[in-house]
């Protein structure tokens, strides 16, 4: 046996001890007050594992104990507890940091949270996604189907059916579902005010594509890749609309077709894909949008469980911001009935709000303001 496999076998037979002795530590902060016991420091010290182990039982990890502590989430931070860990109940540090009413801790593990998906994310990106890297996010174990990620390599090459109010891959999977008007509404009102031109990625159901053609778009662009909807878009005649033009293929193959700033709105529902191709497609954007054009995109980033799906939006605002965005969420309310998802494998909506995403491509004057205020920043620290 390895030395480390040895030491985290000391650890694992020692963790009910060590979540005791933290639980004792934390009841009685006047003791230390924000220092951390010397006691658990030295045996975090003496074996690292006891700073991730999670209790056999209930799955709680000294992460999601210390969660009333600003000086202990700390602690095990940066001696590697996983912020995403979650336990038997399907919560993290975050929600139970959420549900006491830990504002300070909260703020801690978003924005370390934050800081482990951007690195990440830039990691997937400069390793041209040649080795898959699994999201921080998703690393979480799921074994109830209802919360698994929909990532389907195969989803192009197999059929789907239009049953009803819901458009269903091959395996019950809900592609579009009708309980998503409003949202398509709201926007379709973000991206679409006035005569635009405007982008869809992603028809499916056509939900907001014939939203977007009763505010009579100058010009309306779609990108759809399954044969079988682009066959249906076909059949109902969306080829031949006026002033609408039908990409058929996947985006990253078609979108070099758009010209530069030929765009005023753009609008990204793409199914079967990750954060990683959210990512990519954004970097796209600052050169089809013209300057002012506004983009927004289906905002179903991690919907079973509102910490990760905080931090996801988060994510994403300071990646579009890196891009020249303004970006801003709007909440909405959104009531999903149970019935409405009879006949479907995993139900991918848990909220009973909405983020909906508004992001302004900044003018050229504003892009200069900026970068003006970024050198005296720079000139203030000198």
């Amino acid at each position: 046996m390895s030395r480390a496999a040895r030491d985290l076998e000391i650890a694992q037979s020692i963790v009910p001890d060590f979540h005791r002795r933290l639980k004792y530590a934390l009841k009685h902060p006047s003791i230390l007050g924000d220092r951390v016991d010397v006691d658990l420091f030295g045996r975090v010290c003496e074996f690292p594992d006891l700073a991730t182990l999670a209790d056999p039982i209930t799955g709680l990890t000294p992460l999601m104990l210390s969660v009333s502590s600003p000086a202990y989430t700390k602690f095990f931070l940066e001696n590697g507890a996983p912020w995403n860990a979650v336990c038997r109940r399907n919560k993290c540090a975050g929600n139970y940091a959420s549900d006491g009413g830990h504002q300070e801790v909260v703020d801690i593990l978003v924005d370390h949270a934050t800081k482990c998906e951007m690195l990440l994310s830039q990691a997937i990106l400069n390793n041209d996604k040649k080795t898959p890297v699994p999201s921080v996010v998703d690393t979480k174990e799921e074994t109830d189907v209802s919360a698994q990620k929909c990532t389907k390599k195969d989803y192009l090459s197999r059929s789907v059916k239009y049953d009803g109010e819901k458009l269903l891959d091959g395996d019950n999977d809900a592609v579009m579902m009708e309980w998503e008007r409003p949202l398509m509404a709201e926007h379709a009102k973000i991206i679409c005010q006035g005569k635009k031109r405007v982008l869809n990625v992603g028809f499916g159901m056509g939900i907001i594509d014939s939203i977007l053609q009763t505010h009579t778009p100058a010009h309306h662009t779609i990108i759809e890749a399954h044969p079988d909807v682009y066959a249906k878009m076909k059949k109902d005649g969306w080829l031949s609309k006026p002033n609408v033009t039908v990409l058929f293929g996947r985006w990253q193959d078609v979108i070099g077709s758009i010209p530069a700033g030929s765009l005023d709105g753009a609008f990204f529902d793409t199914y079967a894909e990750n954060h990683t191709d959210l990512s990519e497609f954004h970097r796209h954007l600052p050169r089809i949008l013209a300057r002012g054009g506004v983009y927004s995109f289906f905002n179903g980033l991690c919907p079973d469980n509102i910490f990760f799906h905080g931090v996801a939006c988060q994510v994403v605002k300071l990646e579009l911001e890196a891009l020249e965005f303004e970006v801003e969420f709007a909440q909405c309310q959104i009531q999903v009935k149970d019935e409405a998802w009879e006949g479907v494998r995993r139900k991918y909506w848990h909220f009973d709000f909405y983020y909906i995403p508004i992001c302004v491509l900044k003018s050229e004057g504003e892009k200069g303001e900026a970068k003006e205020g970024q050198g005296a920043a720079k000139k203030q620290r000198k």
